[in-house]
């Protein structure tokens, strides 16, 4: 079974039966607004932060619902410490799973694809533990009854993918990643995240990683982006270490080209200057112009 494209979802409530199947599950979000929302939480105590954003987007029930399935799509890839930057802060990650569960999810896993050894990666993260202390199930996905094909009608280079399925197949997705420099796609944030959620990364990078990056986007997006930028990479990404700067935010939103047009301005670069986030924003996936981003700064 296939995902419905959001594009048809949209444009009518009539669908497929395939398509009926799969509408419950919200697995893509709302097509974004003329002028996309963005909420911005400076400061250092995180789990605080994690709730002053969610509630100015109007709060937890707005996303999850009692008894739903819940993904958090977090940066677990690599063998290295919080302090490094390379994964999704374990901090705001047990936030989100305690907020997921309080909010009556029946359920909250955490599928990645790590580019270590993922026993290593989980460890070192910290976000292992994470999942320990909080029951929520973090695994790495490794036979093929944990993937699912999905078609991209609309993806110029990207045509298919075997995607986790659980990141398909769930009720609510939520799009955790870290804010890093990468050294193939200049900047990895919301829209690569996607990574950790397929079986094949290398036709990606032979192919044309920005396009494919795009391309993927066009057909999944996450209902709720928490962007992890308490702390940056610099250079050396997306593994590290490498120089850090400590901007202490957290994003929240729904539009990802948006989302990740911010993040590259902590970067001091011009969002169209990341090809991915130009090719997203042609595209019509978001909104990468921040002149027509509603944008609250917010301190907690």
């Amino acid at each position: 079974m296939h995902p419905i494209h959001r594009r048809d979802f949209l444009k009518t409530a009539a669908a497929t039966v395939a398509a009926a199947a799969f509408a419950p599950q919200r697995l893509f979000a709302e097509a974004p607004s003329a002028a996309a929302r963005l909420v911005v939480v400076h400061g250092t105590d995180i789990p605080r932060m994690v709730e002053t954003g969610i509630q100015a987007l109007g709060g937890w029930s707005g996303f999850v619902q009692k008894g739903q399935r819940v993904t958090l799509k977090v940066n677990a890839a690599w063998a290295s410490t919080p302090e490094q930057g390379g994964n999704t802060h374990p901090a705001l990650v047990e936030a989100a799973i305690r907020a997921c569960q309080a909010a009556g999810a029946a359920s909250v896993t955490l599928p990645e694809n790590p580019c270590s050894p993922a026993a290593k990666a989980f460890e070192m993260s910290g976000i292992g533990a994470v999942a320990k202390r909080t029951g929520a199930r973090l695994y790495e996905p490794d036979d093929d009854t944990d993937f699912v094909a999905v078609d991209f009608p609309d993806g110029k280079t990207l045509k298919t993918a075997a995607v986790v399925r659980e990141v398909v197949e769930t009720d609510c997705l939520i799009n955790m990643p870290v804010a890093k420099s990468h050294g193939g796609a200049i900047l990895t944030v919301s829209m690569k995240n996607w990574m950790g959620s397929v079986r094949e990364r290398g036709f990606w990078h032979r192919a044309g990683l920005h396009q494919c990056i795009a391309d993927f986007n066009t057909r999944i997006q996450a209902r709720l982006i928490i962007v992890d930028a308490t702390r940056i990479m610099l250079t050396n990404g997306p593994r590290g270490p490498g120089k850090l700067e400590t901007p202490n935010q957290v994003l929240f939103g729904t539009d990802p080209v948006a989302v990740d047009a911010y993040a590259a301005t902590l970067f001091k670069k011009e969002p169209f200057s990341i090809p991915h986030i130009q090719i997203a924003h042609d595209t019509g996936i978001g909104c990468g112009d921040l002149s027509k981003v509603a944008i609250e700064h917010l301190q907690a």
